[in-house]
């Protein structure tokens, strides 16, 4: 064994150093080859996050057409999308978004394609860089309804955030308008909120495996009757009150911890869907229900029943509502023309000029009153004696499930009544005996009426019996809305309602509805009238307990009753006076309405 050579103190010291110089270059090694790794895995989260940038990108300024199918039309609409909308708050109008959400509503109309009944939403939701998906767009039966969901995760004014779109399919369905007349006794409108039940089990089975990015935004449209579902819906989720609904079932929604100012609701055309006295309260001020004045369809259910809908209500331009309506007029008549030529299609007249306007909405106000009073008599006696057959009739025929044929078979009945003297000038001849057990036998005989019994079936004969009596009462308002009954069929046509947004901006919409807040707000400022003709005016009250006052400058001219029913007597103008008092009696606020009568 060799032993060790001892060394000298002085050799020691060297091979310390010569260490210490090979520990420092090993550690720069170290140091290098850490400083190598961390670069590249450096630049593969780089890369990473750039791609993930990529693939959500925010803001997106997109500019692109969708389609939509609607009473034997399919017709293309062009839309602008941004994810920015969403960066303001959802009580606050957002003019931009209001349009998004009615190309939203209108692409969730179902195809005419059958085997793919929700492409249109579907693709409009994709080309936006949305995740989709839809229930229930295969069902068809008078209470039914469809859901459109769409998903984007994306990074928004700096914030991780979850986008959603929620769309009630709104047109196109079928038998589902029967339950529109299904109004039933309840807060809600009873086929509504069936409805309204069904498409927010379906909201929350969406969220069964639901993790959000980030803050969760969302967007529910909706369009006449699926605005009105929509509604329901909306109120829910802002006041949390959708537990309720969904009972046993667990509540997934709650993962996405939705914020009532997170949530942005724009309904068009919505039908009035519930009584609850608090459907006015600021909480739900940010669900804006936009409503064309001369829609009719917008004035069911009637509030002489206190139907309303929750939210904020916003007028599109009216002969009623705005001094300058001629300019708004001409410049949508123009946009109309170039909108539909662009679609080559030609341009029907879907606007209300102010020297042929009869005020239309004020008529068809009065007219769904007395309709409410008259021939439904009042909302339990409709729901008892008058509902099935209704939503029967409705579901049927508006639902196109039975053939031209038929439906002129069931209604070739009228005209057995015609010939038998049945008019609103000899109109007792429906009172003689038999009369009506004939009129029934008649419709049985149709084949059309299989499902209702005798007794439901002579229902319906007992309101066309009501409707020839409330006619005949109300000849001078029936004929005078005659006279515009083209332009009254087509003002529910969502390209009217197109053509009015795309014209506005956000300030000439805020600019019509300015009076919102106001304490006393009245639907209608002018009206122009046919002697002999009756309107009503409706007035939104929000002092609590407050009570409004009609009077008329001239009764000779105009007569006025505390409902806001008018009676046009003789040719003239004058004005209206409305005054809103507080429970104490004490004047809070007062408003004029100018009338013309020709």
């Amino acid at each position: 064994m060799k032993l060790k050579e001892k060394k000298t103190p002085e050799q020691k010291t060297e091979i310390k150093q010569l260490r210490k110089e090979k520990r420092k270059i090993a550690a720069q090694k170290h140091r290098k080859v850490f400083a190598v790794v961390l670069a590249v895995f450096l630049l593969t989260m780089s890369l990473q996050t750039g791609s993930a940038s990529k693939k959500e990108e925010p803001r997106i300024a997109l500019e692109s057409e969708f389609r939509c199918d609607w009473f034997g039309e399919s017709l293309i609409y062009p839309y602008t999308y941004s994810d920015s909308y969403f960066e303001r708050d959802a009580y606050e109008y957002n003019h931009e978004l209001a349009r998004y959400a009615l190309g939203v509503s209108m692409a969730s109309f179902n195809s005419f394609d059958v085997s793919q009944p929700d492409e249109h939403i579907r693709k409009m939701l994709n080309e936006c860089g949305y995740e989709f998906e839809s229930f229930a767009y295969e069902t068809a039966g008078y209470d039914e309804i469809a859901l459109a969901v769409g998903r984007k995760d994306i990074e928004l004014d700096g914030k991780k955030t979850t986008l959603l779109v929620a769309a009630v399919r709104s047109g196109n369905y079928g038998m589902e308008w029967g339950g529109n007349l299904r109004i039933g006794t309840g807060v809600h409108h009873e086929g509504f909120d069936i409805s309204k039940e069904k498409i927010m089990l379906y909201f929350n089975e969406y969220f069964e495996d639901f993790e959000p990015y980030g803050e969760v935004k969302l967007l529910v449209a909706g369009y006449s009757r699926g605005s009105s579902i929509g509604n329901l819906f909306s109120a829910e989720l802002v006041d949390g009150s959708y537990v309720e609904t969904l009972g046993d079932v667990e509540d997934n929604i709650s993962k996405a911890s939705l914020k009532k100012e997170n949530i942005y609701s724009y309904f068009y055309e919505i039908p009035q869907c519930t009584s609850d006295p608090s459907a006015d309260d600021e909480i739900y001020h940010n669900i804006f229900n936009i409503i064309n004045p001369n829609d009719y369809f917008s004035m069911f259910v009637m509030d002489v029943y206190d139907f309303t809908c929750y939210g904020r209500k916003l007028y599109l331009p009216s002969v009623s509502r705005c001094e300058n309506y001629d300019d708004f007029y001409n410049a949508a008549c123009t946009e109309f023309e170039s909108f539909m030529t662009r679609m080559g299609k030609k341009a029907d007249n879907c606007f209300y000029s102010k020297e042929n306007s009869v005020s239309c909405e004020a008529m068809f106000n009065y007219l769904f009153h007395a309709l409410a009073t008259d021939v439904m008599i009042s909302r339990e006696y409709y729901a008892e004696n008058l509902e099935k057959p209704m939503v029967y009739f409705a579901g049927q025929y508006m639902g196109k499930n039975k053939s031209m044929g038929e439906l002129f078979g069931s209604f070739g009945v009228i005209a057995t009544a015609s010939v038998k003297g049945v008019a609103p000038s000899n109109s007792a001849v429906i009172d003689a005996d038999g009369f009506v057990a004939y009129i029934s036998d008649e419709l049985k005989a149709s084949g059309t009426c299989e499902e209702l019994t005798d007794e439901e079936t002579e229902r319906l004969f007992e309101i066309l019996e009501k409707l020839i009596k409330w006619i005949e009462k109300n000849f001078g308002s029936v004929t005078s809305v005659f006279t515009q009954f083209y332009t009254a069929l087509n003002v529910h046509q969502p390209y009217v309602q197109m053509t009015w947004m795309r014209l506005l901006t956000e300030e000439q919409m805020l600019e019509l509805n300015s009076d919102i807040d106001a304490p006393l707000r009245l639907n209608c400022y002018y009206l122009l009238l046919d002697k002999g003709s009756k309107g009503k005016i409706d007035y939104e009250n929000l002092i609590p307990g407050g009570r409004v006052e009609w009077s008329s400058e001239s009764d000779e001219i105009i007569s006025v009753d505390n409902d806001g029913v008018v009676t046009a007597n003789s040719k003239g103008e004058t004005r209206l006076k409305a005054v809103l008092y507080d429970a104490e009696g004490t004047e809070v606020a007062s408003s004029y309405v100018e009338v013309q009568i020709k």
